[in-house]
């Protein structure tokens, strides 16, 4: 954090192009830090003018009366490498690129833009951008705001770091409709030198920064985030709006795992591991960070739902329970005070519907008693415009006290037009969050409570990650007994099996197991199932032959070689639940594995689930846990229980796998099935494709 105090809280700030033209983006970036009142001292560098905006005007870098702690440099491209050139030799350490035209714009920016990355680290300068929108920080005593939005911040303890400086302005303009208010703003732009996670470890530190906040179009040094994201976590919660979850690029490729692992996914996945809450969108963003800036977190996940209209109670209901809410199951005597309240036509189940007659004194009574009900942890309070003699200012102001003084967090709905009614001001000014809509505030309890759980279960991630790949593009498929060597050495156990090249060299383990199956063996083959390369159910001598010369046969018509192929011929696995496990290297996350529901159907039902290496215990159960089938691995009708440790164990192990053989690029075992009579999993089938030095 000492290293980069200067460039987000400097004592001194350079404005390289600052100018005196109305309109000019060096005229309005020197107007936003002069109006926003910084208290450091100002130089604006122009070599056409004595003094802009009162302040005296330098005409050069080498002209600045001391060494500025940050310099801003909004000059066209083409004077950019000169200028972080004379900013080294001046001995500035600190630099933020606004101007545009590098890495965006095509393969001669991203050249320029690696100029500039090797220009400052020549002179051990640190820099954000380029194409940068800049940054604000609004800590006492400082007041900086060195951007070019139109719209200044509102102080306060969400830092908000973001790829996008034109989402960065937008971002400003609907926070000041909710009153959010932030304590630190950074554009990154093209990310050249400091990333995301740079600035998270700076805010993660900032004693005025509560909630962090991110916009991300790419991810990048996934080692660093995690390991900052999951030591932030526990103190303080991180919120991201990850940009890009379609990728109409993405072919599937020739393995499951390939097929299944879309960039969005193993994003979700990251971030799970990360403990860094994904919103869906900007608004369920700002209205959580709201949230957290202003609520207490949630104990429970029990929730109390109090309106005076039935639909949104019921919209409501729907969507606490799709985030992983529950509605409280309301004390007796609680419910028998509530009945004393209201008409007769009131609805006393959770969610509390006081009918359309509700006045502000209702709510408050309503409240004040399910406020003390042990079986509520949150209270939801949904208003839709009274038609009675009382309005949602009157409501808040009759309420506030009790709510400032209960330890309970409270959201507020208000199903009235923020335009026209000018009483959503007063939740505002009593610090209570009003969210428009009930699902929207479903989906900011739920990330809340969340975030409970997470601040209970995070632990600090693994330093080391696998290592990635570096100038490996050959790939190929591992022979058989490569693969089996590998699945020994980490007690991962196959059906029992041999290879064979004649039926006859097969009767001896087929007089020893009742039923086999017979499979092309070489590597060549990678959809033996719809290849026709397997035969299944062979119990007789005379089935092994015929299957055995069918098999051959497909095999050197397939391949076009003559020569009699490895067969392997394995015990048959009749009784059990099929799974999968699989690993695929990605260029973004490293080495990644998968897990879930397999056999033929895995691509159809994609009930599996993704994480990125290295993963530990909890994340292994937590694969587990996470499948839409989940309850199979717990006993369903004809299916006892799974022995989940050994499936866990079996989980870490095929990770410590992966993490061995950097040269993985793809891995399948499926199915693996676990064979409810040994109690265990069993590999069934596997591939693996290896990479090879080019």
């Amino acid at each position: 954090m000492s290293k980069l105090e200067k460039m987000f809280a400097p004592k001194s700030v350079a404005v390289i192009g600052a100018s005196r033209r109305t309109g000019s983006l060096g005229k309005m970036f020197l107007d936003a830090i002069v109006r926003y009142e910084y208290q450091g001292r100002i130089f604006p560098v122009n070599p056409n003018a004595d003094k802009i905006n009162g302040l005296e005007c330098y005409p050069d870098v080498a002209s600045l009366p001391q060494i500025p702690d940050l310099a801003v440099i909004l000059l066209p491209r083409e004077h950019v490498a000169g200028t972080i050139e004379a900013l080294g030799t001046a001995g500035i350490k600190n630099v933020v690129v606004i101007s545009a035209g590098f890495r965006e714009t095509g393969e001669a920016g991203r050249i320029a833009e690696e100029n500039l990355l090797k220009l400052a680290r020549r002179f051990g300068m640190r820099m954000i951008g380029p194409n940068s929108m800049g940054l604000f920080n609004t800590r006492t005593g400082l007041s900086l705001n060195a951007t070019f939005s139109p719209t200044p911040p509102i102080p306060g303890h969400v830092a908000f770091i973001s790829q996008s400086g034109a989402l960065g302005v937008a971002v400003l303009e609907l926070a000041l409709k909710i009153n959010l208010g932030f304590s630190l703003f950074v554009s990154t732009g093209n990310k050249a030198d400091i990333g995301d996670f740079d600035v998270l470890a700076y805010a993660a530190r900032d004693d005025n920064t509560r909630v962090i906040t991110l916009y991300q179009e790419s991810i990048d040094n996934t080692a660093a985030f995690r390991g900052v994201a999951r030591a932030t976590v526990p103190a303080k919660p991180i919120l991201v709006l990850k940009a890009g979850r379609t990728d109409s690029g993405l072919r599937a490729a020739s393995s499951h795992t390939g097929a299944l692992a879309s960039s969005d996914l193993l994003t979700d996945a990251f971030f799970t591991q990360c403990g860094v809450l994904r919103c869906g969108t900007l608004q369920e963003l700002l209205y959580t960070a709201y949230a957290f800036s202003l609520q207490p977190l949630p104990e429970g996940n029990r929730v109390a739902v109090i309106t005076n209209a039935g639909g949104p109670g019921i919209l409501a209901s729907d969507a606490l329970e799709q985030a992983g809410l529950v509605l409280g199951n309301i004390m007796p005597e609680t419910l028998t005070g509530i009945k004393q309240l209201l008409p007769p036509e009131a609805g006393l189940n959770n969610p509390i519907d006081m009918i359309a007659s509700a006045t502000h004194e209702t709510y408050h009574d309503v409240y004040k008693l399910l406020e003390r009900d042990p079986n509520v942890n949150i209270l939801l309070i949904i208003i839709v415009k009274p038609p009675v003699n009382t309005t949602p200012g009157r409501i808040i102001r009759t309420m506030a006290p009790d709510i400032s003084a209960s330890p309970k967090p409270v959201y507020f709905v208000v199903m009235a037009d923020p335009e026209g009614e000018t009483d959503i001001d007063i939740f505002k000014n009593q610090g209570i969050p009003v969210i428009p809509y009930p699902e929207l505030a479903a989906q900011v309890i739920g990330n809340q409570y969340t975030y409970t759980m997470l601040k209970r279960t995070i632990v600090a991630a693994e330093p080391e990650m696998t290592v990635p790949f570096h100038g490996r593009e050959q790939h190929r498929q591992a022979d058989f007994l490569t693969i089996v060597d590998r699945l020994r050495e980490y007690k991962i156990p196959m059906a029992p099996y041999e290879l064979i090249r004649t039926p006859e060299a097969g009767l001896d383990f087929l007089s020893i197991h009742r039923s086999v199956v017979l499979k092309a063996a070489d590597p060549v083959f990678i959809h033996k199932s719809d290849q026709g390369l397997v035969q299944l159910n062979i119990s007789t001598g005379e089935q092994l032959r015929e299957a055995f010369d069918e098999l051959k046969d497909k095999c050197r018509l397939i391949s076009g070689k003559s020569r009699i192929p490895s067969i392997l011929i394995q015990a048959m696995v009749t009784d059990g639940l099929e799974l999968v496990l699989g690993a695929k290297y990605d260029p973004v996350f490293g080495a990644t594995i998968m897990f879930g529901i397999g056999g033929i159907f895995v691509e159809l039902y994609r009930d599996v689930v993704f994480r990125v290496l290295p993963i530990d215990l909890a994340d292994a159960r937590e694969m587990i846990s996470s499948l839409k089938a989940g309850a199979v691995l717990d006993g369903f009708r004809n299916y006892p229980a799974v022995d989940k440790t050994v499936l866990t164990e079996t989980i870490l192990n095929f990770s410590h796998l992966i993490r061995k053989y950097p040269d993985i690029v793809e891995m399948d075992l499926n199915p693996v099935i676990w064979s409810f009579d040994q109690n265990k999993p069993l590999v069934v089938d596997a591939r693996m494709t290896i990479a090879e030095s080019s």
